[in-house]
């Protein structure tokens, strides 16, 4: 119910409606100033301050609500804040009454977005205040005008973390878009979104972040999958002894599974005299069993070359891990999943040192082998001809890239012959890595860095000088 004429209501009798969905009223001084001179020019909408917490039935009428008494604002908050500044003592209302808290919202909610007053932020908020007042996203929907689309999406923003997201959208260098909002959607986990806005660095990390978890979150319910098979299967768990022997020669592996792809219908494993255990690495499931025990003892000399062996093997395939890693990650650049820089002219700088100091050529065969697996000579000429016509279409920068993957696949591992640290082979890769951070790379696990800066435990001693 409204009012059948407008009434003066001083100022201080006026307060802010709590759930007013706009937060940030903006610069007032300019409206307060042309108060000053013409007066305010449009009524404001006010509601009796029982109409908070009173069911519609038990407000009063508006037109019989005393104009002394206190009252909030429903329309016209930055009208209220400028009469104020402006040192007015009355302002023109109509009140309301009769209305729930609901349709307080709903109405403060549609009168700012058909202003186009409110941040996604806000407008966020505001679709979550309704939801928890009891409208469904189809009843926001018909209310706002927006899609439902849109509803779902603004409601999935209102679940992250607010400060967070206000602080990553006041930050001028992080560049957050509504399309990064959107790619976190991606995940289920809200958690997990939080976890990746906090982290992430730029907005373009956030898209790798998210990509990576959905690798991994595929990479979880692959094992999963695998895991209830085997057990099917007759296949344990591996004894905690594994991790430490794994390269010692004490275990074989039988199979390897790669947990990014998908699991097989039927799994079919070759027969093996002992007992078959699982052992789920970074990357893989495999499959092992117990090596047939050496009758020779070895010396102690020979424990501490195998041992070194088993840790130089473990840096191997962190390396390789990484590797992978970077492959996947060059593709999502060249097929758009990770979004292309504003400005590729630095990013060219960087990949352009790293393949100077890494020094390996820019061959046919380095920028075909990206989309070719395996060797070279397993494929066809028109196969070969293919990979070549595809690298031909890239964009500098791509093309730069794949190039950049070859050439650090031929720096080899950062160890040498007695396992120590070889910080030559390291800097080329790290001089790799820097290229890619501007793309949005992140090392996933502290090993991955490890094994590049020298400050692994898996290295042999340094010699002392």
């Amino acid at each position: 119910m409204e009012s059948s004429e407008v009434v003066k209501i001083r100022v201080e009798n006026i307060y802010p409606h709590p759930d007013n969905p706009r937060k940030d009223l903006g610069d007032v001084t300019e409206l307060a100033e042309s108060m000053k001179k013409h007066g305010v020019m449009q009524n404001l909408t006010v509601i009796p301050a029982s109409a908070l917490t009173a069911d519609p039935e038990d407000q009063p009428d508006a037109d019989k609500v005393s104009v002394i008494s206190d009252f909030h604002a429903l329309i016209g908050h930055r009208r209220l804040e400028a009469a104020k500044l402006a040192g007015l003592v009355e302002v023109p209302c109509q009140i309301r009454s009769k209305i729930s808290r609901k349709e307080q919202v709903g109405i403060m909610l549609l009168e700012n977005i058909q202003r186009e007053d409110l941040t996604i932020q806000e407008q966020a908020q505001g679709f979550q205040m309704m939801l928890d007042l009891g409208d469904t996203e189809d009843q926001i929907a018909e209310k706002t005008g927006f899609s439902k689309s849109t509803v779902r999406h603004r409601l999935n923003i209102a679940k992250l973390d607010q400060e967070k997201l206000k602080e990553k959208q006041q930050d001028d260098a992080f560049q957050l878009t509504l399309k990064d909002l959107y790619e976190l959607e991606k995940i289920k986990d809200v958690e997990m979104r939080n976890e990746i806005l906090d982290k992430a660095s730029s907005s373009r990390d956030i898209v790798s972040r998210v990509q990576n978890e959905i690798t991994n979150a595929k990479k979880k319910e692959n094992a999963k999958k695998l895991k209830a098979k085997l057990k099917k299967m007759g296949v344990e768990k591996a004894p905690e002894q594994y991790s430490q022997q794994m390269y010692n020669g004490k275990w074989k592996t039988v199979i390897e599974f790669n947990l990014a792809d998908d699991v097989p219908d039927e799994i079919n494993l070759p027969e093996q005299k002992g007992q078959m255990y699982w052992y789920e690495m970074w990357r893989d499931l495999r499959i092992v069993t117990k090596a047939p025990k050496e009758k020779k003892k070895p010396t102690k000399e020979e424990l501490a070359k195998k041992e070194q062996e088993r840790k130089s093997k473990e840096i191997k395939e962190i390396l390789k891990g990484s590797a992978t890693r970077r492959k996947e990650f060059i593709a999502g650049i060249i097929s758009g999943k990770i979004p292309a820089l504003k400005d590729e002219n630095a990013a060219r700088e960087k990949i352009w040192d790293a393949l100077v100091l890494i020094g390996y050529g820019l061959y046919g065969s380095v920028a075909r082998g990206f989309f070719l697996e395996g060797d070279e000579w397993k494929y066809s000429e028109e196969e070969r001809k293919q990979a070549n016509e595809t690298f031909k279409g890239l964009s500098i920068t791509h093309q730069m890239l794949v190039f950049l993957h070859g050439s650090m696949i031929t720096v080899g591992e950062t160890y040498d012959y007695s396992g120590r640290y070889a910080k030559e082979k390291a800097d080329k890769l790290l001089k790799g890595y820097e290229a890619l951070e501007l793309f949005g790379w992140f090392f996933e696990m502290d090993e991955e860095k490890q094994v590049l800066d020298g400050t692994s435990e898996l290295f042999a001693p340094a010699e002392e000088k």
